[in-house]
């Protein structure tokens, strides 16, 4: 059975930015067919328009911050249109070379899990080239692109809902994907860096972009990833029936609307079978 790759885009309030980094993914993947949506935080600038107007299935609700935003990508490529690999960029993130996701790919089928090696980390890196067989060995880590393989979200789960707006969320994913045996390994004997990621270069590139950095919920954040560092239980995007039904919802209401238009021949989103496949997830 062939490999089945999704990519996620996710964003709020930046469609100038989001309009660029979609141009580059169509531009830059090779590999096609593959599912391809933009995860929305209820943006008010105009992005759902221009989403519809390129052909993009666009998910979303009223805002919640990134860690929900994420899952709906997330949960959308691997549990409704059943996504083996799920690469997952934030919008002010770009490709820069041609099939840029042979890389991602890679990492995700050998490590499970891998993020982002960003060039102004390079003081902070141990060892590694980048690439997919040689990750980066580094102690910190950022969330701009990060691959995920099914599997793997399977032992760990999703970002935890609990988190709200942005800030240490994606530390603590990673962190209990690590304790689940994927991208990155723990050294309790190595009191300088305890902690080890494996980001790669992939391909990428950030650009400047406005922040929506709040330090009092990222002070709330941090506490809240502290309480969870020990912590391997399995996370559902959501936490009780309520946001259970808001997740479904807002899924179910993308599909709805997702033309047939939305095909290209670079990155594709085949209509017809992931409203057929989404049936059955969404009921599951």
């Amino acid at each position: 059975m062939a490999l089945r790759v999704g990519i996620g885009l996710v964003t709020f309030n930046r469609r100038e930015i989001l309009a660029g980094t979609i141009a580059h993914v169509r531009a830059h993947t090779r590999r096609a067919p593959m599912e391809f949506i933009v995860a929305d935080d209820g943006s008010t600038d105009g992005t759902q328009q221009m989403c519809r107007e390129l052909g993009i299935c666009r998910v979303s609700g009223i805002n919640r911050g990134v860690a929900w935003n994420k899952n709906r990508a997330l949960f959308m490529l691997s549990r409704v249109l059943n996504c083996d690999v799920i690469i997952l960029l934030e919008d002010d993130a770009r490709p820069v070379a041609s099939a840029w996701e042979d890389e991602w790919i890679a990492a995700a089928l050998r490590w499970g899990h891998a993020g982002y090696a960003g060039t102004w980390m390079r003081d902070r890196f141990l060892s590694g080239t980048g690439t997919a067989a040689d990750p980066v060995l580094a102690p910190a880590v950022t969330a701009q692109c990060a691959v995920y393989a099914r599997w793997a979200l399977s032992r760990a789960g999703y970002f935890d809902s609990r988190f709200k707006g942005f800030g240490h969320e994606h530390v603590e994913h990673t962190l209990r994907l690590m304790r689940h045996g994927f991208g990155g390994v723990f050294r309790p004997e190595d009191a300088g860096n305890p902690i080890v990621f494996y980001p790669i270069e992939g391909a990428v590139a950030a650009v400047d972009s406005a922040t929506y950095f709040d330090f009092e919920r990222a002070e709330q954040n941090r506490i809240l990833m502290e309480r969870f560092l020990v912590d391997t239980d399995y996370r559902d995007p959501w936490r009780g029936p309520e946001e259970e039904a808001a997740l479904r919802n807002e899924i179910s209401a993308a599909l709805r609307i997702m033309p047939p238009s939305t095909l290209n021949p670079v990155v594709q989103i085949r209509a017809g079978s992931a409203g057929d496949s989404a049936g059955s997830a969404m009921g599951a």
